[in-house]
């Protein structure tokens, strides 16, 4: 049966030569298409519609919702760098990436649907269903990304991973406004039985949109890991352990690799923190209502969409470095006119500005990534990036959840977060970008001779 695709993707997502094998566009999009699931659970429940209704019907209080809500990030994320070392040694050895991602996968339908039991009051239930579905969506980052090096070339590894984003924030808006007719407006307000149970279906909506949208990974993304043989006498958790331990020290051999993955660990934990947090921010701080958030957080994915897919064409002309940048000063821009905005107009500002880092951000950063990472160690590092990531991911949660309990507001929470994108960017004045990639393909050059 003939696949027929958008012509604005073809010539992107064309055929590509990498490894001796051929990459389809069809893979491609399997691959980018991880990321249109993904995204439904990240825009629904991590930030527009869930976060609230925890904070406000769940719990009733929001300087002890912001508590809760960064401990279950920072459990998530802990669990997942303590477990990501024995699934990725399983994984490797197995030949089985692909398998884990699945598992992840199942992990985020089952139990984002099980939060349609959470109801007022019900607080360490709601708490502990997403600690398990988001670290199923933890989990699931860490596999997706080592796939990126095996799809792409250095000269479009910024498109791929910026069509990726794009894929991802226009599902979110897709998921977004198939929910909406659930998410009463006057719910926090006024909550009746039937509101609430309208609201409710709201998770099980995101669990069947995940459902559907993931297909494609399993149906058209190759795995190319090969099996190997555990080390005899070595059970799973030391190979494991072992084997970050070796990456850690290999990787800090590649050192312009080594000092944009620490740059990276300090400003991406800025990210997720406004990631988990804006919702919360927009209707406790400023004042939104569940429609008002809705409206603002659609168009902000539209926003998103247009800086992940433009920045990563940016980034193929200018270097992602330099895209980078911009897209910190942009992230420091947002936190700073979060902090000073009083009202809804404002803060539509503010949501611009976020949305625009928020589309460039992490999908350049990973491209570059790419483009510094050895073709042979492309699963190992980007394993290592995806544990390291979230082993520091548990900070920026932590230090907004504990100044709003503590000072009773958000601005000076908020504030306190632009120092990760601050100190991110000085890190990233260190990495030099040019030597990092000659680095990639001295070492590609040298295997090649060995082959």
């Amino acid at each position: 049966m003939a696949v027929y695709w958008p012509s604005s993707f073809v010539n992107i997502m064309s055929n590509i030569n990498v490894q001796e094998l051929t990459v389809t566009r069809r893979e491609v999009f399997g691959w980018c298409m991880y990321d249109a699931a993904d995204s439904a659970f990240t825009t629904v429940i991590v930030t527009v519609l869930f976060a609230p209704y925890f904070s406000l019907v769940v719990v009733g209080d929001s300087g002890r919702a912001d508590m809760l809500w960064a401990q279950a990030a920072s459990v998530s994320e802990l669990f997942v760098a303590l477990l990501a070392p024995i699934l990725g040694a399983i994984a490797d050895y197995s030949g089985s990436r692909k398998i884990f991602l699945g598992l992840c996968a199942v992990i985020i339908i089952l139990f984002t649907g099980s939060l349609w039991f959470v109801t007022p009051g019900a607080v360490m239930l709601g708490f502990w269903l997403y600690v398990i579905a988001n670290i199923g969506f933890a989990g699931g980052g860490v596999f997706i990304d080592s796939f990126l090096p095996g799809i792409s070339t250095p000269g479009n590894a910024g498109r791929i991973s910026g069509i990726k984003w794009t894929i991802g924030y226009l599902s979110g808006m897709l998921c977004l406004l198939i929910c909406f007719p659930l998410a009463n407006n006057n719910i926090v307000a006024n909550p009746t039985s039937g509101q609430l149970s309208m609201a409710r279906l709201i998770p099980v909506v995101v669990a069947i949109y995940y459902m559907i949208m993931v297909i494609p990974t399993f149906l058209f993304l190759r795995d190319r890991s090969q099996r190997h043989t555990l080390p005899a006498g070595t059970g799973y958790l030391t190979a494991g352990f072992r084997r970050v331990l070796n990456t850690l020290r290999h990787i800090r051999h590649y050192r312009e690799l080594f000092k944009l993955l620490i740059a990276f660990l300090v400003y991406n934990d800025g990210v997720v923190t406004v990631i988990y947090f804006a919702a919360l921010y927009a209707t406790v701080t400023i004042g939104f209502t569940t429609g008002e958030l809705t409206i603002m957080f659609f168009l902000l994915n539209i926003v998103a969409a247009a800086g992940a897919f433009s920045f990563g064409l940016l980034a193929d002309r200018i270097g992602q470095k330099r895209t980078i940048y911009i897209s910190l000063m942009l992230w420091m821009a947002a936190v700073i006119l979060a902090y000073l905005a009083h009202t809804k107009s404002e803060f539509y500002a503010v949501a611009t500005l976020a949305g625009l880092g928020l589309g460039s951000c992490q999908s350049v950063s990973r491209s570059l990534f790419a483009l510094f990472t050895p073709r042979e160690n492309a699963a190992e590092f980007f394993g290592f990036m995806g544990i390291a990531g979230k082993a520091l991911a548990f900070l920026g949660p932590l230090i907004f959840g504990t100044i709003s309990s503590r000072t009773g507001s958000q601005r000076p929470a908020i504030l306190a977060i632009g120092l990760f994108f601050l100190v991110g960017m000085v890190l990233l004045s260190f990495v030099d970008e040019e030597k990092g990639k000659a680095a990639a393909r001295v070492a590609v050059d040298q295997s090649d001779q060995e082959d």
